[in-house]
């Protein structure tokens, strides 16, 4: 007898790329595949998911998923985007506990998902995803084209108006990978500066709006 006629296993991807997340058999994949500790299922998915259930009365906050390379960041960014996309992945959680907290925000966001790799401005380069989406979903309005004198936290909340109008029974959640390299492509000059502004309103924004903003990083920012 073969160790396979007793043991079935699919074999584990060492690194979750958002550019493969078109694939249906690799987005199903990511979540059946998913292991959870007791961490996972008892802190870290609850915390998640208390702050981007929009429809809570207590504060809320943009999330920053912290870990070394290989730790599983993007693959925790991904499970939680995909099941908040679609309510159809839920079944698919294999952990009875995370699947009922994560239920709170299944299929309940429009996601705008993408990894950083240019050494543009970060406003540029999160207007741009924005603007690409908005336009596939038929709303007609560009954030980078709004050259309204005021600040970011402005130009999003009129952005959200109007997505509003097109889903009002959606939030938008941007989840963004590969921030800290990002980052530190654009230290030493006041462009850092700027791209922590940008982050910053995208986390106020975060906070009681259907608005959600998930990054991860390989070092505490």
């Amino acid at each position: 007898m073969k160790y396979s006629d007793l043991i079935q296993f699919e074999p584990i991807n060492e690194v979750v790329k958002f550019e493969r997340l078109s694939s249906d058999d690799y987005r199903q994949s990511l979540v059946r595949n998913f292991v959870f500790s007791q961490t996972y299922e008892k802190t870290i998915i609850p915390q998640l998911c208390k702050n981007l259930d929009y429809t809570a009365s207590h504060e809320t906050f943009g999330v920053q998923i912290v870990g070394n390379y290989g730790t599983g960041k993007s693959h925790l960014m991904s499970l939680i985007s995909l099941v908040a996309e679609d309510s159809a992945f839920l079944p698919l959680v294999q952990n009875a506990g995370a699947q009922k907290v994560l239920k709170n925000i299944a299929g309940k966001y429009k996601i705008i998902r993408f990894e950083l790799g240019s050494d543009d401005e970060l406003w540029r380069l999160v207007g741009f995803q924005i603007d690409q989406q908005l336009k596939d979903w038929g709303i007609a309005y560009s954030i980078l084209e709004d050259n309204a004198p005021d600040m970011y936290k402005d130009k999003l909340n009129r952005m959200m108006a109007h997505f509003e109008e097109k889903f009002p029974d959606k939030g938008l959640m941007i989840v963004i990978d590969e921030m800290l390299s990002y980052l530190k492509g654009r230290s030493g000059s006041d462009k850092l500066n700027r791209d922590l502004s940008v982050l910053q309103a995208l986390g106020q924004m975060s906070d009681h709006s259907k608005f959600r903003m998930v990054f991860g990083v390989q070092e505490l920012i």
